[in-house]
């Protein structure tokens, strides 16, 4: 069930409209439409103090890729899967896209590459393996509840805040509450108690509506802003 923070969202939709203005000035998320692989690689990586890194992973799994004669903004999850077997596994993979992150800050701690291959084998038994496949799974069921629970059951993903990424990422309109994303709706709600990932992204969908804009602009221009990233299309306007 959603919260209802009608007071705090009246509030931060005030703060939010001061700070971004015009939605149609804002940088917009670029997403993967047309590849389930990028959308899990990106979404899986995110959760960490860099960008820079996951845009660095992309971008070594997309020039191996090229390298081979294949389009990776086309990929589904067969071709990742392919790329994993040819390499040998998520310590290959991890060594293709030169990042030895773990999933959580332990020794012992699976490698981000592993947790990627075990979304790829869950998404592959689930058969979620091209966009089309999973806008069928969205249109039968909005809230993708088996893939939720499949996701959410992979090592450091019970938050939830990759899946909601996962779905930003692929054109859904999600919102992922990370740290920087609690950060600023407690600073600019005027909030002073504990918020949880659900309660924050549950007053982000408040606020969206009030302000009004989709809910997943909304956070990735929160999300831009609470990391120091560029917010506008035009460099004057910041």
């Amino acid at each position: 069930m959603t919260t209802d923070f009608t007071a705090e969202a009246e509030k931060l939709a005030e703060a939010c409209r001061a700070i971004f203005g015009d939605p149609s000035t804002w940088i917009t998320a670029n997403g993967y439409p047309n590849s389930l692989a990028l959308c899990v690689i990106d979404s899986l990586w995110s959760t960490g103090p860099s960008y820079g890194a996951v845009q660095n992973v992309v971008a070594a799994y997309s020039a191996h890729r090229r390298l081979n004669g294949h389009d990776p903004s086309q990929d589904g999850i067969c071709e990742l899967l392919d790329v994993f077997t040819d390499v040998g596994g998520s310590v290959g993979f991890a060594e293709l896209v030169n990042n030895q992150n773990r999933a959580y800050s332990d020794i012992h701690a699976p490698l981000k590459a592993e947790v990627v291959y075990q979304a790829v084998l869950a998404l592959h038994k689930m058969r979620v393996r091209t966009m089309k496949d999973l806008h069928a799974q969205y249109a039968a069921d909005e809230h993708l509840t088996d893939l939720k629970k499949a996701w959410l059951k992979l090592p450091s993903q019970s938050s939830g805040v990759t899946f909601n990424y996962f779905l930003i990422l692929a054109g859904y309109p999600s919102v992922k509450p990370d740290r920087m994303i609690i950060r600023f709706v407690k600073k600019h709600g005027d909030i002073t108690r504990e918020l949880t990932s659900t309660e924050t992204g549950d007053l982000v969908k408040q606020v969206a509506k009030l302000y009004p804009v989709p809910a997943n602009r909304l956070d990735h221009v929160i999300w831009r802003y609470a990391s120091g990233r560029k917010v506008f299309k035009v460099d004057d306007l910041n």
